[in-house]
C-alpha cells in the first residue's frame, strides 16, 4: 500500500468522481461542492450522470465548453466596451477643455474690443465738439441733444460735409471698433452656450464609461468565477486536471489569434501590393 506522504493529492471534483467527496471532506475539514448550480450552468451531480455514458458525456463537454466560449467572449466584449465608452469620455473633455479655452479667449477679446470701441466712440465725441467750437452748431446742438443716441449720430458724423479727412478715418474707425466689439460679445456668448453643452456631454460620457467598466468589471469576475468550476467539471468529464485544460484553451486562444494575425497581415500585403 502507498504510503499516505507520497499518495497524490486530489482536487474536490477528482475525489467527487470516484464517490468520497463527502468523506474525504470530512476528515479533511473540508467544503465539498455545491450539488446545484447558477440557472444555465450544469450542477456537479449533472457532471456525474453525465459521465454514466459516453453520449451525455460527449454533450455535457459540448456544453461546457460553450458556457467557457461565451463567458470569455462576454469578459472580451464588455472589456471593448468599456474601453470604447472611455476614449468617448476622453475626447469629450478634450472638446471640453478646447471650448473652456475658446470662450475664454473670445471674453477676452470681447472686453477688450468693448474698450477700443468706447475710446474711438470718445474720440468722435471730441471731434464733434472742436467741430462746434470752429462753428459746426448746429452739430454740437445735436450732440448735446441727443447725448444718449451717439451711435446713431456717428452716421451723421460721417456724412458731414464739415469733417475733414483726419475725423471721417477716426468715424470709420469707431463704427469698426462698435462693430467689432458687438461680433465678438456674440460669439463669446455661443462659446459659452457650447461650453455648457459640452460640460453636460462629459458628464454624460463620465456616467456611462463608468458605468462600461463596472460591467467589465462584474463580466471579468464572473468570468473568472464560474470558469473555476466549469473548467474542474471539464476535467472531471475528460479525467484530465483543470490545469490541462486551461493550458488547452490558452493554445486554442493563442492560435486563433495567430490565425487572426496572419490574415491581417496578409491582406495588408495585398493592398500594398496594389498600390
Amino acid at each position: 500500500m502507498a504510503d499516505e506522504s507520497t499518495r497524490p493529492r486530489l482536487k474536490p471534483a477528482r475525489l467527487f468522481a470516484i464517490g468520497a467527496i463527502g468523506a474525504v471532506a470530512a476528515s479533511a475539514g473540508l467544503v465539498a461542492p455545491a450539488a446545484f448550480a447558477e440557472a444555465g450552468y450544469p450542477s456537479w451531480d449533472d457532471v456525474a450522470k453525465a459521465k454514466q455514458s459516453e453520449a451525455t458525456k460527449q454533450a455535457e463537454i459540448v456544453k461546457i465548453t460553450a458556457l467557457l466560449l461565451g463567458l470569455q467572449t462576454a469578459a472580451a466584449d464588455s472589456s471593448k466596451a468599456s474601453q470604447i465608452a472611455a476614449e468617448a469620455y476622453r475626447v469629450s473633455q478634450d472638446d471640453l477643455e478646447a471650448a473652456t479655452a475658446r470662450e475664454a479667449s473670445l471674453t477676452t477679446q470681447a472686453e477688450a474690443a468693448k474698450i477700443r470701441a468706447a475710446t474711438s466712440k470718445m474720440r468722435a465725441g471730441l471731434i464733434a465738439a472742436h467741430l462746434a467750437k470752429a462753428g459746426a452748431q448746429d452739430l454740437s446742438l445735436n450732440l448735446f441733444l441727443n447725448g444718449r443716441k451717439a451711435d446713431d449720430l456717428l452716421a451723421q458724423l460721417g456724412t458731414a460735409s464739415k469733417l475733414g479727412e483726419a475725423s471721417e478715418t477716426i468715424y470709420r474707425q469707431a463704427l469698426q471698433d462698435k462693430n467689432t466689439a458687438e461680433s465678438l460679445g456674440d460669439q463669446a456668448a455661443a462659446a459659452a452656450a457650447e461650453r455648457t453643452r459640452l460640460s453636460a456631454a462629459a458628464m454624460s460620457r463620465f456616467d456611462e464609461a463608468n458605468a462600461a467598466a463596472q460591467a467589465a468589471a462584474a463580466a471579468l469576475e464572473a468570468e473568472q468565477r464560474k470558469s473555476n468550476d466549469l473548467f474542474e467539471q471539464l476535467a472531471l468529464l475528460k479525467d484530465t486536471t483543470a490545469e490541462t485544460e486551461r493550458s488547452y484553451r490558452a493554445g486554442q486562444d493563442a492560435a486563433v489569434a495567430a490565425a487572426a494575425l496572419a490574415r491581417a497581415q496578409a491582406a495588408a500585403a495585398v493592398r500594398a501590393a496594389a498600390d
